[in-house]
């Protein structure tokens, strides 16, 4: 009778023992889960196309075309902007926006800043680049080479002033290539970058419409 009392005393202890080992492991793996979970980056962004009234069903890292197109129209057009003085905007601007640009790109433009302030096409000139009215996003114009990285074809106007006359003015085609850049979301939600150029920009003739067209 005490073989038999002592060895289910001796059971239930062993039992109790299991059940403690497996409530350890699984507070271990809750603790990985809880440090992995810490850790994953706390905001996601998801690139949705401009036109939803059709729906829209797409991998969440997938950048839309136009998205892309936009992106680079805006803020290749804002680190072009210069409001008042071209040799203080232009450098400006490449600060400003530098969580929109490569670091590769950023040392090109600023030569380039160099190179024009050098030339005295900087000192007290105003510039403002837009995109051409009528040549705006159409898919031929963003040519995807990857998941992550695209050209954007974009027709665009220049127009320089230095004392409210216009010293310059251009409509050229700027192939510029766009990659993903997802370096900080507060700095910049559009987790893209500009990385400068796929070739050199070309002039283009634009067609007015016929007298009376709407």
């Amino acid at each position: 009778m005490k073989s038999r009392f002592r060895n289910a005393l001796q059971g239930r202890d062993a039992h109790i023992g299991s059940l403690r080992f497996a409530v350890g492991g699984l507070v271990g793996i809750c603790l990985f889960m809880s440090v992995g979970w810490y850790n994953a980056s706390q905001d996601i962004t998801v690139h949705n196309p401009p036109d939803l009234r059709a729906g829209s069903t797409r991998a969440w890292w997938d950048v839309p075309t136009p998205n892309v197109y936009d992106f680079a129209v805006r803020m290749f057009s804002q680190i072009n902007r210069w409001p008042t003085n071209g040799a203080e905007d232009y450098e400006n601007n490449l600060h400003t926006y530098k969580w929109y640009i490569t670091p590769a790109c950023r040392e090109t433009l600023k030569e380039d800043y160099a190179l024009k302030r050098n030339k005295g096409e900087l000192s007290g000139r105003e510039r403002a680049l837009f995109e051409i009215p009528g040549r705006g996003y159409e898919d031929w114009r963003v040519i995807p080479h990857s998941k992550d990285s695209w050209t954007v074809n974009a027709d665009l106007q220049l127009k320089e002033y230095v004392k409210g006359t216009e010293v310059k003015t251009s409509l050229a085609r700027w192939p510029l290539r766009i990659v993903r850049y997802d370096v900080d979301v507060n700095k910049n939600p559009w987790g893209l970058a500009i990385d400068c150029f796929t070739g050199p920009a070309r002039e283009i003739n634009v067609t007015p419409p016929p007298t009376g067209a709407k």
